[in-house]
């Protein structure tokens, strides 16, 4: 297994390799057009149109190549000789032929999206028409999927045209995936080439004689696919769709043939020779000159509908499982303000199959169709690649905003989500365009962490991790694994930086970047060689981190510190270790993190809820008793980090719980390696220690608590301290940097990093000795936001 993991991996750097060679040697190619649809899946809609548009004697001076997927390059040669397309190069999807003619084609043309490899050329010219009007969210409006958008996202940012039918489409598209003020191209208000057969009733006549259906009523079905990538669930969906076929069946008369078109997952586990009146989908024949000789369409939440209008036919939306299906997928427009018919049986869609169209789609048309007309591809064609301004042109209006990308991290539940999250909800985010980035792998798991994010802030996530080159893999060995820092590696991690930076982000206008995480060293070294102004914050101490917890990589942290603009510690306690790092004090600035303290007083109300992915100890009825008990109750909040001094806190705890039998311990995190460590000495302390591990919402159970303990033996500022104040908790930290000097700026109490010092702290408040601060945070956060804006001077 591991011989094939390296071989696998071998292969990539090869492939990559190649690649880059290509894209830094290669010369474009003024007369080479490539095709890709589906990525090399299919050869359908708006990318058939437009192949068949460019073998046309006007284009016979260009080579035309077409991307395929080895397993349909037979099927794709069979439509390509069935309509009598010549002189197109197949080349399969992502060999190394693939890639030259990827680095090196004039005019690119997808529905969808290039893989993620792809990085586009000065020079070359990008069409992107997308595969349909959405009707199912899209984009960021599905909360479950807004982390995965970057590919897309991306691919459009790329596209020097991007074709949109009418504007519902394009408002919808250009608002799901973040363009506007952003997005460069042009926007082709054009209708779709697919869609200019509606307009030629001859078009698909002969599909007619070939399958003998001269004088029959013709029906196709084309239902939505119902599955996921990684659930496809196909016995279900061939249940209950035979459940339904069969009972439909019985009911048509010879003179009526119903096609079905599904999805492939679907289509070829199918059986259709128990029906009579049911076929299957001649897939030999261009779907849309299909539908082109049918007398009615019937579907449920596939876009098609808003195609299929323009025939001026009928449509009958079978939306048997309405209800389940959009619990877990919303849509933009509810089913029933269409003018179609929408059915829920078969007995109902018979009904309707049987009866005249009896609406009036004239306002449909209008809004959903608005550009769609005959010649779309023979307009778009000469557009794009012989630069005749034949369709009608659109571009997105900038605001005038700086556009300021801040790099955020996985975020987790943990201080530097917050830290981020404060900052947003304290500064003036309408001040300039804010995006937050983040790697898509890092949020596979949790999606829904992207709707932390606020609305009016932007995200462009990164969706595929480097791509090496083998003297690249090389160098980021040497750097990142031996420690080795000279010209050789300099070069080549420059270049793959650089390279992997227009990735990324493409060649949209970026004002600052800020690498507001501080840690990942793969994105530090990223936005490094961003040639415009950019800061990396400073959270903590990062030499104990290095020496405590060994995540970071010292060479990355002295070449950063050195070289982005400025450096944003986030308390004055980490300059020295900062500057340890760094041998440079000039461009480190101190940028306190502000404080929701609001917020916190806000959660802090609400009731105690322990999510699906909490675990404690005890029951939480048990929980909810401790808290409302007059027992005192000291917490900690922090990550099972070795850093945040857990071990050290229960130890001092116990000691002094022997004199004070009556207090309970509670310790709130969120992950962390010593999770299970924690868990075991708690399980074994004769102490009333109580271990809570992810906590949405903390603030409940820390508004019940007495006393709050930092015990950290290195910290940034520790935000969970500063929540406690908000709440008017008396607290108190080990005197390391970081939380040091706030406690001393606001007289809070500092005590002796060991048990013996934890001990002591907890017997003064007990005495009475240690009260709440009660900071000013408007104030302070006043101060903050000054602190931040000061990063834009």
């Amino acid at each position: 297994m591991k011989l094939k993991s390296i071989w696998k991996r071998s292969k990539g750097i090869l492939l990559n390799s190649y690649y880059s060679n290509c894209f830094y040697n290669g010369k474009i190619n003024n007369r080479l057009i490539l095709i890709e649809s589906k990525n090399g899946s299919d050869l359908a809609g708006n990318m058939f149109h437009i192949l068949r548009e460019l073998r046309t004697e006007v284009y016979s001076d260009y080579k035309v190549v077409l991307s395929v997927l080895n397993k349909k390059k037979e099927s794709i040669q069979n439509q390509l000789s069935n309509y009598g397309i010549k002189n197109v190069k197949l080349v399969r999807t992502n060999s190394y032929a693939y890639y030259k003619y990827l680095a090196t084609a004039k005019y690119l043309f997808t529905d969808t999206t290039f893989n993620r490899s792809f990085i586009k050329k000065e020079g070359q010219i990008i069409t992107n028409t997308w595969h349909g009007t959405p009707l199912k969210k899209m984009g960021r409006d599905v909360d479950n999927r807004a982390y995965a958008i970057g590919n897309v996202q991306r691919n459009f940012l790329f596209s020097d045209y991007l074709v949109y039918p009418n504007e519902f489409m394009k408002k919808k598209m250009v608002d799901a995936y973040l363009l506007e003020g952003i997005y460069d191209g042009t926007i082709l208000n054009e209708g779709y080439p697919r869609n200019s057969i509606f307009f030629n009733k001859e078009i698909g006549q002969n599909i007619k004689e070939e399958l003998g259906l001269h004088g029959k009523q013709v029906y196709i079905y084309m239902p939505t696919w119902r599955g996921t990538v990684t659930s496809k669930n196909t016995d279900h969906l061939l249940a209950i769709t035979d459940y339904y076929l069969r009972d439909l069946d019985k009911h048509l008369t010879d003179n009526q043939v119903f096609y079905v078109k599904l999805h492939p997952f679907v289509s070829r586990n199918m059986n259709y020779s128990n029906y009579v009146h049911i076929k299957p989908y001649p897939d030999q024949y261009d779907s849309y000159e299909f539908m082109n000789i049918c007398d009615c369409l019937v579907t449920d939440y596939s876009s098609v509908f808003f195609d299929y209008a323009n025939s001026g036919n009928k449509i009958i939306l079978f939306a048997y499982d309405e209800t389940d299906y959009l619990e877990e997928r919303g849509i933009y427009v509810p089913l029933n303000e269409f003018p179609f018919p929408m059915v829920k049986t078969v007995e109902g869609l018979l009904k309707e199959l049987n009866a005249p169209k009896n609406y009036d789609d004239t306002a449909f048309l209008k809004e959903y169709c608005t550009y769609d007309r005959a010649g779309a591809a023979e307009r778009i064609c000469k557009h794009v690649v012989k630069g005749e301004k034949v369709c009608k042109e659109e571009k997105l209006k900038k605001n005038g905003k700086e556009n300021v990308v801040m790099f955020g991290s996985a975020l987790a539940k943990n201080g530097l989500t917050s830290s981020l999250l404060n900052l947003f909800n304290n500064i003036d985010i309408e001040k300039r365009n804010y995006y937050v980035t983040f790697n898509e792998a890092a949020l596979k798991k949790t999606p829904t962490r992207v709707s932390q994010i606020p609305d009016k802030v932007g995200i462009l996530p990164m969706s595929s991790g480097a791509a090496y080159t083998i003297m690249e893999a090389i160098a980021f060995v040497l750097y990142f694994k031996k420690n080795k820092d000279n010209k050789f590696v300099q070069k080549y991690l420059d270049r793959l930086y650089k390279r992997e930076f227009i990735k990324q982000f493409g060649r949209i206008k970026i004002d600052s970047l800020i690498q507001f995480a501080g840690y990942d060293h793969k994105v530090t070294n990223l936005f490094q060689r961003f040639e415009g102004p950019k800061v990396i914050y400073v959270h903590n101490d990062m030499i104990a981190e290095m020496k405590t917890r060994g995540n970071q990589h010292y060479l990355t942290l002295r070449s950063a510190y050195q070289k982005y603009d400025k450096v944003a510690v986030v308390t004055q306690d980490i300059v020295p270790p900062t500057v340890k790092i760094s041998e440079k004090q000039d461009n480190i600035v101190v940028v306190n993190n502000c404080h929701a303290h609001l917020e916190v007083r806000s959660k802090a109300n609400q009731p105690l809820i322990f999510d699906a992915d909490t675990k404690c100890n005890i029951p939480q009825v048990e929980l909810e008793d401790v808290l409302n008990s007059d027992a005192k109750k000291f917490i900690t909040i922090g990550r099972f980090s070795p850093e945040k001094g857990h071990m050290m806190l229960m130890k001092a705890y116990e000691e002094f719980s022997r004199d004070y039998p009556d207090t309970y311990l509670i310790i709130i995190g969120g992950h962390g390696v010593l999770y299970k460590e924690t868990l075991d000495y708690a399980k074994e302390s004769e102490a009333n220690i109580i271990i809570i591990k992810s906590m949405k919402n903390p603030m409940p159970v820390l508004n019940k608590c007495d006393f709050f303990i930092l015990s950290s033996h290195y910290e940034g500022l520790g935000l969970t301290l500063l929540e406690a104040d908000a709440l008017g908790i008396p607290t108190m930290s080990t005197d390391v940097r970081g939380p040091q000097g706030f406690l001393r700026e606001f007289n809070g109490c500092l005590v002796e990093k060991s048990e013996k010092g934890l001990k002591k702290g907890m017997v003064r408040y007990m005495k009475g000795e240690i009260k709440a601060m009660n900071v000013d945070y408007n104030a302070y956060n006043k101060r903050a936001i000054n602190q931040f804006e000061s990063l834009f001077e």
